[in-house]
């Protein structure tokens, strides 16, 4: 079996992203895990909004978990991953990690899980297409 294409994507820590003392606010490490899911497909030459929702399927956030490690400080370079960890008939499973970019010390872990809607909110198969760039 190929391993699991992981996918990276490394910004600064911006000042909007910290409480007062210059701590990463610990919502924002889930808005980062989007951002790595979107580098998921544009690293892989795909569009999700394209390949995905204009097809007539959403993935909306089921569950999440976050383990929270070390924190992330204003002006840090952080660098995100995310890789497909698993894939069902009518969800998916993706995984991130959180390092420090420079000392490549992991801050923190987590996943979301998705399901397979149509436009309609009911829960659909994966297409064959759509499961063969997942996994």
């Amino acid at each position: 079996m190929e391993p699991k294409p992981v996918v990276e994507t490394t910004f600064r820590v911006r000042y909007a992203e910290t409480d007062a003392s210059g701590i990463v606010y610990h919502a924002n490490y889930l808005v980062w895990f989007e951002v790595a899911r979107g580098e998921f497909f544009w690293q892989q030459g795909r569009d999700y909004h394209r390949d995905v929702e204009l097809r007539g399927f959403y993935w909306p956030v089921t569950e999440a978990s976050v383990r929270y490690l070390v924190s992330a400080r204003y002006g840090e370079l952080v660098t995100v991953r995310a890789w497909v960890e698993e894939v069902q008939s009518r969800s998916l499973k993706i995984a991130y990690e959180v390092v420090n970019a420079e000392s490549r010390q992991t801050l923190c872990s987590g996943w979301t899980k998705h399901l397979n809607v149509d436009q309609q909110g009911r829960v659909r198969t994966i297409p064959a297409e759509i499961r063969a760039f997942l996994v």
